[in-house]
Order: structure tokens, then sequence, then C-alpha cells
């Protein structure tokens, strides 16, 4: 039972760590959970407890999976950005794609 309360925390510790955003320590978390699974492997565990690991996995999975959906969608936003002299993507009315370009501007700036 030990074993597996030790496991049930580190998956809350990660919960945490992922829901704040603090990234940095997870993968020092990964073989702290990699050790106690392998701990656990050497000990009886019920189906209930078992299930409850399982469940806290995939939530936690679902939340990595969505920052990093997140981080990718931030890193193309701030590359559109930066870019934006080549021009931005859309979309006609007919679906066609099209490319919006910045005009060259012949006003020019006095000091």
């Amino acid at each position: 039972m030990h074993k597996v309360n030790a496991l049930l925390t580190l998956l809350e510790d990660e919960r945490q760590m992922i829901l704040k955003g603090d990234l940095r320590d997870l993968p020092s978390l990964t073989e702290a959970k990699a050790e106690a699974l392998s701990q656990l492997g050497q000990s009886a565990v019920t189906q209930p407890q078992l299930a409850r690991l399982q469940a806290l996995a995939a939530r936690n999975q679902s939340l990595l999976s969505a920052a990093a959906n997140g981080i990718r969608s931030a890193r193309q936003r701030l590359d559109a950005i930066r870019n934006r002299d080549q021009g931005v993507k859309t979309y006609t009315r007919t679906g066609a794609a099209q490319v919006l370009s910045r005009e060259a501007s012949n006003f020019e700036k006095r000091a």
C-alpha cells in the first residue's frame, strides 16, 4: 500500500506542476515515477488501485498533451508575428488559400 501511495503522490505532484506551468522539473519527476513503478511491480497491487493509477496517469498525459499543443500554438503565433512581412495566410469565401501581405509604404519618417 505504501508503494501505491508513493506513486499516487508523484502523479499528483506531476499534475500540480503541469497546471502551474512548471515543466522544468518534470524530467526528474519522471525518473522518480520510473523508480516507483519498478518497486510497485514487486508488490501486490489490487485491481482498484491499478485502475486509479491508470486513471491518474491518463489524466496527466491529457494535461501534458494540452500543454504541448498550447506551446506549439504560441510558437506558431510568435513565428507569424516575427514574419509578418511575409504575409498572413487566410482563405476566401470559396475556401481557396490566399496570402495577405502588407504593401510597402511610401511614408517617410523624419526626425
